[in-house]
């Protein structure tokens, strides 16, 4: 046993055994997540064939950020690796119509699953879409089609 004086006032005391040996496996936890998102509001464009990495906490940053007064405004996801892709355009505050392309490809005929919900919906959507996890049954879905086809 040692004794170390840290302070006047404090006192450590460390008991040592020799014959203990401490194993210690960590297992660490982290994934690479290849997302990757676009976005458009006032002052800020970052477009999506410039693959911008993005993780949980700056998408969240970014939605909340993101300016409803704007009539344009909108923040999209992709996952390279499990392909799926929504994007977000926020009505008012507590407001935004999210929608997911149907059959998205080279040729993509513009229809889409579209929906609105509540920010506090929406945001556990894109956390369940950040840890890779069923996201999409968090809203009531509609089928329609863009004017954004690339036909």
């Amino acid at each position: 046993m040692s004794f170390e004086l840290k302070s006047p006032i404090q006192l450590t005391i460390q008991k040592t055994i020799p014959d203990e040996v401490i194993k210690q496996d960590t297992e660490t936890d982290v994934k690479f997540q290849n997302i990757v998102y676009w976005m458009h509001d006032v002052g800020k464009t970052v477009r999506g064939q410039d693959h911008v990495h993005i993780d949980f906490f700056k998408a969240m940053n970014e939605m909340e950020n993101l300016n409803w007064e704007y009539r344009r405004n909108y923040i999209g996801f992709r996952n390279h690796k499990t392909k799926d892709e929504v994007q977000f355009i926020r009505i008012s505050e507590d407001k935004w119509y999210a929608d997911v392309p149907i059959d998205d490809g080279p040729h993509w005929p513009g229809y889409v699953w579209g929906s609105i919900g509540d920010s506090k919906t929406i945001s556990e959507m894109v956390r369940l879409f950040f840890e890779e996890m069923p996201w999409f049954g968090m809203l009531s879905w509609k089928s329609k089609r863009t004017r954004y086809a690339k036909d």
